[in-house]
Order: structure tokens, then sequence, then C-alpha cells
């Protein structure tokens, strides 16, 4: 086995720093493990990371997208120090002694690096590093059909998708609305769903169309040709109304607000979003919103209660405990020899000015698929 060196690589937001993030040359290695615990504890390994995705959220300072645009600059100085980043791919180079974890030195595994919830009592151990210590909860075999690059743009958005569509009960032969298809965690979901059986209807540019339509959508709509609302209402009155509506864009950012995908779909009523017997009873799911729908989402997501309206919710993804997720995200990449889920992405070398450049990027939401960081060519 390797040795682990002490120092290594790694970026940290930074406030002052060019788009928020300064990479350092000799930051800490976290090389402690432990075994998971009888009734607190998951345990961890440590990874050596081959790639890394960057998404939204990191761009966001990890809790910019729960706060007013406003407070972003306030963000940027709450998370200065720590490591950003979640979704990686790598190989195990450490494993806690004397119990049985599952992974072993050597093992190829995905997932995601840290637990957000962490910034309030300790700093965060992100992705965007040479050595990460993931939580066994956290991680899973990588897709054997897959490299490390593809492996690492799948993490958090697979995740958000299957977690969803999960919990809101998705079926074969359902028909479901993605819009905002074409994007990072839309793409994956279009693939997702439609693995599953579910007639996928997607919404995202013409530009975009015919990679949607190769990924698993039955009919694609193009929100800058004509009325968007028309042809959703459309598509509906013609072939049926929506089971689920996954929308990938809403949320509290003013870009956002202008297209009221939200509002002007709910009202167009049942016979666009299903409602009533057999139908999932917040069957309208967003990924982003205002600070007060986060207050509900997160009352949710830590107690199970659920105070949002009929029709609607706020999803907020489950990090810890999301194996399960991530072993399903292998099994859908790895169907027939790798036929299956496959990730839309962009990649670089692992440098200061291509993870600044990553954030730019993603900060202006023009983004098809994903975009992932080599640190192990």
């Amino acid at each position: 086995m390797a040795e682990i060196p002490s120092e290594m690589r790694a970026c940290v937001y930074d406030a002052v720093a060019p788009h928020g993030l300064t990479l350092k040359p000799s930051h800490r290695t976290p090389v402690s493990v432990s075994a998971p615990g009888r009734i607190f504890g998951s345990g961890n390994v440590v990874v050596k990371v081959h790639s890394f995705g960057v998404n939204p959220v990191d761009a966001k300072y990890i809790i910019g997208d729960k706060l007013p645009e406003t407070w972003m600059e306030w963000c940027a100085k709450r998370v200065s120090g720590h490591v950003p980043g979640f979704d990686f791919s790598g190989v195990v180079v450490k494993v806690p002694s004397g119990c049985s974890c599952g992974y072993s030195v050597g093992d190829e595994v995905f997932g995601l690096a840290d637990d957000p919830t962490c910034i309030s009592r300790r700093y965060m151990n992100g992705s965007f590093a040479e050595y990460i210590s993931p939580s066994l909860n956290q991680i899973a075999h990588k897709p054997a059909s897959l490299s490390h690059s593809q492996s690492a743009a799948l993490p958090l958005v697979g995740t958000t998708a299957v977690q969803a569509f999960r919990e809101h009960g998705l079926k074969s032969g359902q028909r479901v609305l993605i819009i905002g298809a074409s994007g990072g965690v839309g793409h994956v979901a279009v693939q997702v769903a439609n693995l599953q059986g579910a007639n996928v209807v997607a919404v995202c540019s013409g530009s975009n169309a015919d990679f949607v339509k190769s990924i698993g959508a039955s009919t694609v709509l193009d929100y800058r040709s004509g009325d968007i609302f028309s042809s959703i209402k459309s598509d509906a009155t013609a072939n049926g109304g929506y089971d689920l509506i996954l929308d990938c864009v809403n949320s509290a950012d003013s870009r956002d607000q202008e297209a009221s995908y939200r509002t002007n779909i709910l009202k167009m009523g049942p016979e666009v979003v299903k409602s009533g017997k057999g139908v999932d009873a917040h069957n309208y799911i967003v990924l982003g919103g205002g600070s007060l729908e986060w207050i509900a989402a997160g009352l949710k997501r830590f107690t199970s209660l659920n105070c949002f309206a009929r029709n609607f919710e706020l999803f907020w993804i489950k990090m810890p405990g999301c194996t399960s997720a991530l072993e399903f995200i292998k099994e859908l990449c790895d169907i027939d020899g790798g036929g299956g889920l496959k990730p839309n992405m962009t990649e670089s070398d692992f440098t200061e000015e291509n993870t600044r450049k990553a954030f730019e990027t993603l900060r202006g939401r023009r983004t098809a698929g994903k975009i992932v960081l080599n640190i192990v060519k």
C-alpha cells in the first residue's frame, strides 16, 4: 500500500480570491479512518480522488442556493477555508482495521465526499482535493462500465433524481415532465425515469433537443420556440396529464423567477398536473426555492413532517445514507454491460484556473450536462 502523504493539493473557498476559490499546494491530508459504530457513526475510509464533479451548489458556496441573492457575499465569507465539492470517483487507500466495512484497499468507489451540514461544527473536507475521507454511508463501488471521470459526474445529480423519484412513487408507464432536461440533474433524471419505464416529456432549448431525445425523452418541448406553456398544455391535452413533474429550473434566483414554470403550470389544474387517487400528493417537485420553502423542506428532511401545499414540494437530497441510491445508479449504468445511464460532461485537468473557470461557467447558467476535473490522468 502506497504511503499517504501528510499534505496534498486542495482547493479552498477564499472570499477575496477570484471567483471565491484558491488552490493550496500543501493542505492537510485527512488520513484517519473509523469503523462503523453499533448505534452511532457510519465509519469512513480514505480515498485517493481520481476525478471530481463541480455542481452549482459548489459555485454558490454550499448554502447560497438557500438564501437570498443579496446574501452571497456573506456566504462566501461564511465558508472561507472549507474545501468545496461533493462528487468524486477514486480508489480506496485506507480502511478501518479489525472490521469488515465492505471495502478493501484498491477498490474503485464513487460517491459524496462530505455532509454539508458539517459546516456548522467543523471544516468541510470536500472533493476538490487529492484525498478525502468519506463516510461509508455516502459511497458505493464505482460503475464498472464507466471511467472515473464519468463516475464523478453522477453522485449528486444521480442521487437527487433517484431519491426524488423514489420518494414520489415513480412507476413504469407514468408520464413525467422534466423541466431543464439538458442540465446536470435534468439529463440524468431523463435517463433514470426512462430506464424505469416512464414516458418522459422534456423541456429544454431546441439546440439540445436531439441530445435529450437520444437519452430517453419521447417528446421534447423547446422553451425558446413560441409559448412553452401552450406547448405543455397541448401535450397534456393530447396525451394525458403528468403524474410527476420534476422542475430543475425553479429557484429563488431572479433569472429563474422570470420563467415562472411553477406558477403557470400549477394553475393549469388537474388536466395537466394530475391530482387525486393513485397520484402522489406532492407531484410538482422543485429542486430550489426561497428561504421559507427551504425551511419547510428541512422540516420534512429531518422530521418527515410535510407542510407543503398539495401538488407541490421542494425536494432536499439526503446525503448520509445515500448508498442505496448510488448502488442503484451503478446498476443503471451497468445495464447490458454499459448500455444504460451515462452522463453528458466536459472534463479538464485539476488546476486553479480550470476550477475557477468551472465556477464561472456554472454561475452563467448555460451548462449542458456536468463539469468534471481530473486529478489522476
